[in-house]
């Protein structure tokens, strides 16, 4: 994971300016490219092929990238380039990205599996900016006087800028201001219990993979429990980080139970909630989500602890609500609902998910130099799962309880649902602080960024 800045039409002067507001992003590394008048930046976190080797801006025959995010099946790739005479002197995913994106241009981006947001200027003059499906990791545009600006996060623009997102699954010509999409849900095919979990253990497995070290995160729930029981199957060394609050918390208690009957060893860190930690959350995560912030507020001390331990990414149980349909708002909804209906409902949470929850995921995280790894969004998973009717997946998220059975302690599965912010005692304890939240929380971010960002 990384940070990516630039400009076609502007200087380098503009792209240095906006690394220094984005460097926390990239503790590891900088750098700045001209390709023939479009500047690359770029600051690195490095998780694969920790050499400088694959330090960014990264140029290859006439091309220049700049790539923050994860390959997965980058290795795969790798193997069927070399078979078509390509050769390679790096191992790690940026120079593969490189390679694919040189050889087939735009029609390769189905074939990434991975989370991903991109600059490629090509040989032949093409600049896009590219988003990985599903929008897990976020990239923004601004149109400038001469052209346009991108970077991974709003306060890397200069004031009076107003950068909107790039959809899910979207690339940007920079040339022609024109949007390609390029990612199309396919045909669902179904998914047991079985498959489910099968597809969540191969999530788990590929998000582990790393030459830095990665740890899991641990709510006390059965999402991020399950993620942890999966982990500890792969791993024997695996550690886990909860947020905390109220130490005395059902969530606090689970989580301690959980890791005690695992064996796995439990790093505890205290939250305080107050105005420092909300303003803080605010300006990480850059959105007006009442949740996301309040959750925000409990992720950063998380992002801070888990560098300081020597941690570079970790595993977070992200998104199972959305596919399997766990909030009561889904439920209440769903039951009225047809197939097509509650599958409308799942595809809206997902999309949302790209506006909220997983950009909190990345900033908060990366806030700290920390990458944060959703295992439910292995691609399969959720295109197997998201178009499911309700016999298949009933509301409470009846599949991944079925799936889980065995896996994890029942206590866990049969706990009775709440959010990670209600849960901690973080919502609670911040309405007695504010009267109202939601007002306040638009109010300051617009002092922030002279604008409400809404996308």
């Amino acid at each position: 994971m990384c940070g990516i800045a630039g400009t076609i039409g502007g200087t380098a002067a503009d792209v240095d300016a906006m690394l220094d507001r984005i460097q926390h992003r990239g503790p590891d590394g900088r750098g700045l490219h001209d390709h023939g008048g479009t500047i690359h930046g770029h600051v690195r976190l490095a998780l694969v092929d920790l050499t400088s080797a694959s330090a960014q801006p990264f140029r290859r025959s006439g091309a220049t990238l700049t790539f923050n995010g994860e390959l997965w099946n980058w290795k795969e790739l790798k193997k069927e380039l070399q078979a078509l005479g390509e050769m390679f002197h790096t191992n790690g995913d940026t120079e593969v990205l490189i390679a694919m994106l040189n050889r087939f241009g735009m029609a390769c981006l189905p074939r990434l599996d991975g989370m991903f947001a991109f600059a490629w200027s090509s040989p032949n003059g093409e600049h896009r900016l590219v988003r990985d499906s599903f929008g897990k990791i976020p990239i923004y545009v601004s149109k400038t006087k001469d052209g346009y600006s991108w970077a991974s996060e709003r306060k890397a623009f200069p004031k009076g800028s107003q950068p909107i997102a790039i959809p899910p699954g979207a690339a940007f010509n920079l040339q022609t201001g024109q949007w390609m999409q390029w990612y199309q849900m396919p045909k669902p095919d179904g998914c047991s219990p079985k498959r489910t979990l099968d597809l969540l253990r191969l999530g788990v497995e590929k998000r582990l993979s790393a030459d830095a070290p990665v740890c899991c995160l641990i709510s006390g729930g059965m999402d991020s429990g399950l993620i942890l029981a999966l982990a500890r199957e792969l791993r024997k060394d695996v550690v886990a980080f909860t947020a905390t609050f109220d130490k005395h918390s059902e969530d606090a208690r689970s989580a301690r139970k959980l890791c005690a009957e695992f064996g796995i060893k439990l790093f505890e860190v205290q939250v305080e909630p107050d105005d420092a930690a909300i303003h803080n959350a605010m300006r990480a995560i850059e959105i007006p989500s009442k949740a996301q912030i309040e959750i925000a507020v409990l992720c950063l001390p998380l992002a801070a602890r888990i560098y300081a331990e020597g941690f570079r990414a970790c595993l977070s149980g992200e998104a199972a609500d959305e596919l399997f349909g766990g909030y009561g708002n889904f439920c209440i909804k769903a039951a009225k609902e047809s197939d097509s209906g509650v599958v409308r409902l799942r595809e809206y949470g997902l999309g949302k998910m790209a506006r909220g929850n997983f950009i909190r995921c990345n900033k908060a995280f990366m806030a700290h130099g920390v990458e944060c790894r959703l295992p439910f969004m292995e691609q399969a998973l959720v295109e197997s799962t998201i178009q499911l009717g309700k016999k298949e997946s009933p509301p409470g998220k009846k599949l991944l309880k079925e799936a889980c059975r065995g896996v994890i302690p029942a206590w866990v599965v049969n706990r009775t649902k709440d959010t990670f912010q209600g849960g901690s005692g973080v919502s609670v304890s911040i309405a007695g602080r504010i009267a109202s939240p939601i007002k306040y929380y638009n109010s300051e971010l617009r002092n922030l960024f002279g604008y409400l960002p809404v996308n």
